[in-house]
């Protein structure tokens, strides 16, 4: 299923629902950052349970702790009846809870909280790498994603500033240029005078201030690009203020 594809049907690639904040963000970010995939999120199992009985087909369902937790092993089974591939987390860390999440349906558990790659690389197990999104992607396992998502979350990016910000570590202190950050983002070159990532620049840099004091920057190079650094990394270049 490819995102033009999810936009088309009005069908999210990914149903995922979970309770804890820092685990269902990393998800998020996995997916609609990374993976560059539409993605429903909740950490309510009864929303999740009104959401698959009203219509809702996921390719791919994520089913964690929910805060009502007896609801989990049922939306299990839900999840299951509508065709999805299912990935229980098991948060209690021990063999019955994932002999029971395999026995209310799910294809797969794994141990919680799980590491992204790790989880990448189960749901290509299980749907394959078109399929699971990995192909498009262009997947980049030497990348820390979970440093990427941690930014994300601690700066309270929006999707938008998460993907640059993705590019801008990618580039592992290196100069992005905005022509990079275009093609990568929009799938097109960039056209001379669009000032849209200096916006979103401005605002990343504003928050990451915010969150990371002077530990995590992001510098304007003239003519060129930009450029993240974190701590000492990277050599001194002119910036434009």
């Amino acid at each position: 299923m490819s995102e033009v594809h999810d936009i088309q049907t009005g069908q999210p690639h990914a149903l995922i629902v979970e309770a804890d904040l820092a685990c269902r963000m990393g998800l998020q970010h996995l997916f609609t950052v990374i993976l560059d995939r539409l993605v429903r999120v909740t950490a309510e199992g009864d929303e999740a349970l009104g959401l698959l009985r009203g219509g809702l087909r996921p390719r791919l369902a994520v089913i964690g702790q929910c805060r009502a937790d007896d609801i989990s092993l049922p939306l299990i089974g839900v999840a299951k009846a509508t065709g999805a591939c299912v990935i229980a987390l098991d948060w209690r860390q021990n063999r019955d809870g994932a002999v029971k999440a395999f026995l209310a349906g799910a294809d797969d558990v794994a141990q919680a909280p799980v590491g992204l790659k790790e989880f990448a690389l189960r749901m290509a197990a299980r749907l394959g790498p078109e399929g699971s999104g990995l192909t498009g992607c262009k997947l980049d396992l030497a990348a820390d994603w979970e440093t990427e998502a941690d930014i994300a979350l601690r700066a309270g990016l929006t999707e938008a500033e998460a993907r640059v910000v993705s590019i801008l570590l990618g580039g592992s202190g290196r100069i992005v240029t905005r022509d990079e950050l275009s093609h990568a983002i929009d799938r097109r070159p960039w056209d001379y005078g669009d000032r849209k990532f200096d916006v979103h620049v401005a605002k990343i840099r504003k928050k990451l201030s915010q969150a990371f004091g002077s530990r995590i920057s992001v510098s304007t190079v003239r003519s060129s690009g930009y450029r993240m650094t974190i701590g000492d990394h990277g050599a001194s270049v002119p910036v434009e203020r």
